[in-house]
């Protein structure tokens, strides 16, 4: 299993929409060093065309932005958990939304490792325990939980 750095942010309050909500949570990356100032720029651009929100089978929604590895310093996931669901794209059709009340931002520094995980966290994302427990587990019990998840998938 990679090295791979997480961080988890709640937010208080309402963020306004996905840009706003990747701007955050690429900031949280940005501030560690673990990622480009670009590679912030680069997700919302990516994001306008090919959006990342997922919708779950129990109708909640998640969204996973990411952008080039090559913008990416540490493998790092920026998740933010929002008090208010935030809108986004849908990744099977851009023309419909869904409301995400977490969100995914991964940052890989390899084009391999950005696949190998990316399969396992779609895995994983399958699963409405693996976000339940995403949503509810305290801020500090978060990323221990995640990185156990993907080591164990």
């Amino acid at each position: 299993m990679m090295k791979l750095e997480i961080l988890v942010n709640d937010v208080e309050g309402t963020i306004a929409d996905w840009h706003a909500a990747i701007e955050f949570a690429g900031r949280k990356l940005l501030e560690k060093g673990y990622i480009t100032p670009e590679y912030i720029q680069a997700c919302l651009e990516r994001e306008k065309t090919y959006p990342t929100g997922l919708l779950m089978s129990n109708g909640q929604g998640i969204a996973i932005p990411h952008a080039d590895y090559t913008l990416v310093k540490t493998n790092s996931i920026s998740i933010v958990r929002f008090d208010k669901g935030v809108v986004f794209g849908q990744m099977e059709d851009a023309d419909l939304t869904v409301e995400c009340s977490i969100m995914f931002n991964l940052a890989f520094a390899t084009s391999d490792q950005h696949m190998s995980v990316l399969r396992r966290l779609f895995t994983l994302f399958q699963d409405i325990s693996f976000i339940e427990s995403c949503r509810n587990l305290k801020t500090h019990e978060v990323g221990k939980y995640v990185e156990e998840m993907l080591a164990a998938s």
